[in-house]
């Protein structure tokens, strides 16, 4: 009666991670959220009974489509964000803007900085609320002139976060940090953006306020 139990719950959960993950990626309605999955299969508390569908591959990576409309815009910003909490942008609504970095020194120096505490982001991820931010890896796609693109993935389900850093003129550095995929990211891409600020703050000459 339990493995009866246990089977049906998987396949409960498996009805709701197939249906979220089918639902059309511009739907804002029937978002695909990393909260909606973890809690689809964590609902149950019976997380052994889902280890076969883990290992073939039923609860991720959902790594999702590369944008292909990041990089930089003619005036040197970055692309804005959508309708979906889960991103945050120097450029764009106020609902999702948020303060560049900026720097005291040289434009050489400053990336210099950034290059090191992305280079030193833990591939183990960092913590958040008890939990880990990032656990599933970061890599470094993009480092051409002013511009660096960066990818992070979480460590459940694997999904996909596309950060975007455009040094400026004038000691501004632009930022961009989104989900690919779904509504609620947890706070993740915010919490990001602050640590990675926390890390330039350490270092001098940065003002690292997101204003969030």
């Amino acid at each position: 009666l339990v493995w009866r139990c246990r089977f049906f719950a998987m396949f409960i959960a498996l009805l709701a991670v197939v249906g979220a993950t089918s639902a059309p990626r511009s739907s804002t309605t029937s978002a695909f959220s990393r909260r909606g999955v973890i809690n689809a299969v964590g609902s149950f508390g019976m997380a052994s009974a889902f280890a076969p569908a883990a290992q073939a591959g039923l609860f991720g990576p959902f790594p999702g489509e590369q944008p292909a409309d990041l990089g930089v815009r003619t005036d040197g910003t970055l692309k804005g964000c959508g309708p979906s909490p889960n991103c945050w942008s120097t450029s764009g609504d106020s609902s999702h803007r948020i303060s560049p970095f900026e720097y005291s020194g040289s434009k050489s120096a400053a990336k210099a900085d950034l290059m090191a505490v992305l280079s030193a982001y833990p591939q183990a991820g960092v913590p958040l609320d008890g939990g880990v931010i990032d656990g599933g890896g970061n890599k470094l796609v993009t480092d051409e002139g002013n511009y660096v693109y960066m990818q992070f993935t979480s460590k459940k389900f694997g999904f996909f976060d596309d950060v975007e850093f455009n040094f400026l003129d004038g000691g501004k550095v632009a930022i961009r940090s989104a989900s690919r995929q779904g509504d609620s990211d947890l706070g993740v891409n915010a919490a990001r953006l602050k640590y990675i600020g926390t890390q330039l703050s350490a270092k001098g000459g940065w003002k690292t306020a997101l204003g969030i």
